[in-house]
C-alpha cells in the first residue's frame, strides 16, 4: 500500500521523467527560417546591433545631404547618382541576412533531412551524411521567435548558432518542453537585458541620458529653423529681398522631429521614462508647430534664390 507521501513522490517522479525526455525534431531547413535566424542573432549581439545603427546612421546622413543638397540654388548640381551608389549599398546591407541564409541554405539541402534530439546534456543533429553533438557549454543565450529558436554561441559576437524549428516539433508539448530544457540550460537573449541586471541598469541610465539629450536637440533644432526665416518674416525691419532659408528651415525641422522620435525610441522600453519622455516631446512638438506655422507659408518657394513678403502677408518668390 502506497500511502500519500510515497504517491506524491511517485507522481514527481513520473513528472521529471516526462520532463528529462528527449525533444525529438525532424525538419529541413528553409531560406525564411536561416534568415529568420540571422536577424535574430543580429539583434542579441553587439556587434550587430552596431550594424543596424550604423546602416540608420548612413540612412539619415545621406537623406539630410540630400535634403540640403535640395535646397536652394544648388539644387540643380545635386549628385544622384553618389545618392544612388549609397542607396544600392544600403540595400545591399539590408538584404545581407536573406544572401545569407541562400548560402547557408545550399549547404543545408546537400544534407538532407535532419533529425535531432535536445535533452540536458546538449543537441544532437544527424543527417544522411554527417552527425554532430553540442553540448550546453558552448552555449550560453538562446532567442525565441514565433517560428523557432535559436541557440547562440557564448561568444560575444554568437559566430556558431543551431536553428530549432518549432514545426520540426511533433506536437505543441513538445514545443514547451523544449523551451523548458532551454530555459534550464541557458539563458534567454531577452532576459539578459532584462532592467535589474547591474549592467543594463548603466545602459538604462544611458539611454535616459542619450533621451534627454534628443530632446534638447531637438528643441535647438527647432529655434535654428524658427530664426533662420526671421529676416523674411518681417519686412518692417529688414526691407528689400531676403535670401530663401526656408529650405534650409524646413530641413532642421525635419531633423528635429527626428530627434524627438529617436528620443522616444530609447526609452520606448522604460515605462517611468516613458511617460515623461512623452510629456517632454509632446512640449518640444508643440515649438517645433510654431516654427512649422512660421515656415510654411513659403516652402512653395522651395527652389528659389530670394524671397520677399509683400503688404498682404503672402510670399513672393525670386529666380536670378
Amino acid at each position: 500500500m502506497i500511502t500519500e507521501p510515497g504517491r506524491d513522490m511517485a507522481e514527481g517522479r513520473e513528472t521529471d521523467a516526462v520532463a528529462e525526455r528527449p525533444v525529438e525534431l525532424a525538419y529541413r531547413p528553409t531560406v525564411g527560417e536561416l534568415a529568420s535566424a540571422l536577424r535574430a542573432r543580429t539583434r542579441s549581439t553587439r556587434a550587430g546591433r552596431f550594424q543596424r545603427r550604423a546602416l540608420v546612421w548612413t540612412v539619415a546622413v545621406t537623406t539630410v545631404g540630400a535634403l540640403l543638397s535640395a535646397a536652394g540654388s544648388g539644387h540643380r548640381d545635386t549628385p544622384w547618382p553618389l545618392y544612388a551608389g549609397v542607396v544600392a549599398s544600403v540595400a545591399f546591407m539590408t538584404a545581407v541576412p536573406w544572401l545569407q541564409a541562400r548560402r547557408l541554405h545550399r549547404l543545408a539541402e546537400r544534407q538532407g533531412d535532419i533529425c535531432g534530439t535536445v535533452d540536458n546534456t546538449g543537441v544532437r543533429l544527424t543527417t544522411v551524411h554527417s552527425s554532430a553533438s553540442h553540448d550546453w557549454h558552448l552555449y550560453s543565450r538562446y532567442v525565441e521567435t514565433p517560428e523557432l529558436f535559436v541557440v547562440l554561441s557564448a561568444d560575444k559576437s554568437a559566430v556558431g548558432f543551431v536553428v530549432l524549428p518549432k514545426r520540426a516539433v511533433a506536437d505543441p508539448e513538445g514545443v514547451d518542453r523544449l523551451r523548458a530544457v532551454l530555459d534550464r540550460r541557458l539563458v534567454r537573449a531577452d532576459d539578459a537585458e532584462a532592467p535589474g541586471v547591474p549592467r543594463s541598469r548603466g545602459r538604462a541610465v544611458g539611454r535616459g541620458v542619450g533621451s534627454v539629450g534628443l530632446l534638447l536637440l531637438g528643441l535647438l533644432l527647432f529655434f535654428f529653423a524658427f530664426a533662420a526665416v526671421q529676416q523674411a518674416t518681417h519686412p518692417d525691419r529688414f526691407p528689400g529681398l531676403q535670401n530663401n532659408t526656408a529650405p534650409m528651415s524646413a530641413v532642421m525641422l525635419g531633423l528635429g522631429a527626428l530627434a524627438v522620435a529617436g528620443a522616444w525610441w530609447l526609452v520606448r522600453r522604460m515605462t517611468a521614462m516613458r511617460i515623461v519622455t512623452a510629456v517632454l516631446a509632446v512640449l518640444v512638438l508643440l515649438a517645433g508647430g510654431a516654427a512649422l506655422y512660421r515656415v510654411g507659408p513659403m516652402l512653395h518657394c522651395w527652389g528659389s534664390d530670394r524671397i520677399a513678403r509683400g503688404p498682404e502677408g503672402a510670399y513672393v518668390c525670386y529666380d536670378f
